[in-house]
C-alpha cells in the first residue's frame, strides 16, 4: 500500500492494520526469541561446566589444608626420610603481602595521576598514553618481568630482591588501575562539575572537592580488582624475587608468593608438595574472591 493510501485511513483503521500485521509476525518473533534464550542457557552451562569442576577439586582436595598451622608455619623441605614434612605457607603469605602490597602503595598515586590527566587534559599526549595504557593490559605480563629480570637482576649479578616483584608488578596495576579510575571519573555527572565551576572554583579544586569524593568508591573498586588481579600473578616475579623458605619483611632480600610457591611445589620431586598445591590454590582463590566482594560492596554503596 502507497504512502497517499495510508494516510487517507482514519486512525482506527491505522491500529487495525498494525494489529493484524503484529498478530501475523507473533508466532515467528516468539519462536525466535525462544531459541535465542535457548542458545543462552546451553552456552551458559557449557560455561559452568568447568568452572563448576574446577570449584569442585579446588575445595574438594584443599579444604583440609585449611588449618592454622598450615597457614601460620613456615615452609620447610621435605627429604627421604620425612617426605611430608613441607611446613605451612606462612612465608609465601608474608611475602604476598609485602610484594603485593608495596606495589599497590606505588602504582596508586601513578594511576591517579594519569587518570585525572586524562580526564583534565584532552591532547595528543595524553591520547598517546592512553593508548600505551590499554595496550599494556593486553600484553603477555611475563614480557614485564622479563624486562625486570634483564633490568635489574641480571646487572646486579643474578641476585634477586623482593622490591624486583613490586616493580614488575606496578606494570599490570598501573594501566589496569588508571583505566578505571578513568572510567570512575567520567562517570560522575557534568552538571556537579559544572556546577563547582559556575561558584568560580578553580578546576583543581572542582578536581579535589566535587570530582574525587563522588568517583571514590568507583575508584576503590578498581584498585581492588587491579590488586586482586596482581595477587595471582605468577610469570612477572617468577625470576625476581627468589625463594625464602622464612617469612621475611624486608624488600632487599629474597621473597617467596603463593603463586611461586606453588609453582617450585608443582615442580618438586615429593607428592606431598605437589598434593598442597591443592590447599595454595583454595587460598588463592577465597583471596582473591574477597577481594571482589570487597570491590562489589563500594559499588553497591556508591549506587545507594
Amino acid at each position: 500500500m502507497s504512502t497517499s493510501t495510508v494516510s487517507q485511513l482514519s486512525s482506527t483503521e491505522r491500529r487495525e492494520r498494525v494489529r493484524l500485521q503484529a498478530t501475523s509476525t507473533v508466532a515467528r518473533r516468539n519462536l525466535f526469541s525462544k531459541l535465542y534464550l535457548s542458545s543462552l542457557a546451553i552456552a551458559l552451562a557449557i560455561a559452568f561446566i568447568p568452572l563448576f569442576s574446577i570449584l569442585q577439586n579446588v575445595i574438594g582436595n584443599g579444604w583440609h589444608y585449611l588449618t592454622w598451622g598450615f597457614l601460620t608455619q613456615s615452609q620447610h623441605l621435605p627429604d627421604l626420610m620425612s617426605r611430608n614434612a613441607i611446613g605451612g605457607i606462612g612465608n609465601a603469605l608474608t611475602g604476598t603481602a609485602v610484594v603485593d602490597g608495596v606495589a599497590l602503595l606505588f602504582a596508586v598515586p601513578i594511576a591517579l595521576l594519569l587518570a585525572v590527566a586524562f580526564f583534565d587534559l584532552r591532547n595528543k599526549w595524553t591520547l598517546i598514553v592512553r593508548a600505551a595504557m590499554e595496550t599494556f593490559i593486553g600484553l603477555p605480563s611475563i614480557l614485564f618481568g622479563v624486562f625486570i629480570y634483564v633490568l635489574f637482576v641480571a646487572n646486579n649479578h643474578g641476585i634477586t630482591e623482593g622490591i624486583y616483584g613490586s616493580y614488575a608488578l606496578c606494570f599490570i596495576i598501573v594501566p589496569v588501575s588508571t583505566i578505571n579510575c578513568l572510567a570512575a571519573l567520567e562517570s560522575v555527572p557534568k552538571t556537579l562539575i559544572e556546577a563547582g565551576l559556575s561558584l568560580g572554583s578553580r578546576p583543581s579544586r572542582v578536581m579535589w572537592r566535587v570530582v574525587l569524593p563522588v568517583a571514590r568508591p568507583r575508584i576503590l573498586t578498581g584498585l581492588f580488582l587491579a590488586f586482586a588481579r596482581s595477587v595471582g600473578e605468577t610469570a612477572p616475579i617468577l625470576f625476581v624475587i627468589g625463594v625464602s623458605l622464612l617469612p621475611t619483611y624486608s624488600l632487599t632480600t629474597s621473597q617467596s608468593t603463593l603463586p611461586t610457591l606453588m609453582y617450585n611445589y608443582l615442580t618438586g620431586s615429593y607428592p606431598s608438595q605437589r598434593t598442597a598445591c591443592w590447599g595454595i590454590a583454595l587460598v588463592l582463590m577465597i583471596t582473591v574472591l574477597a577481594l571482589n566482594l570487597i570491590s562489589r560492596i563500594f559499588v553497591a554503596r556508591s549506587s545507594k
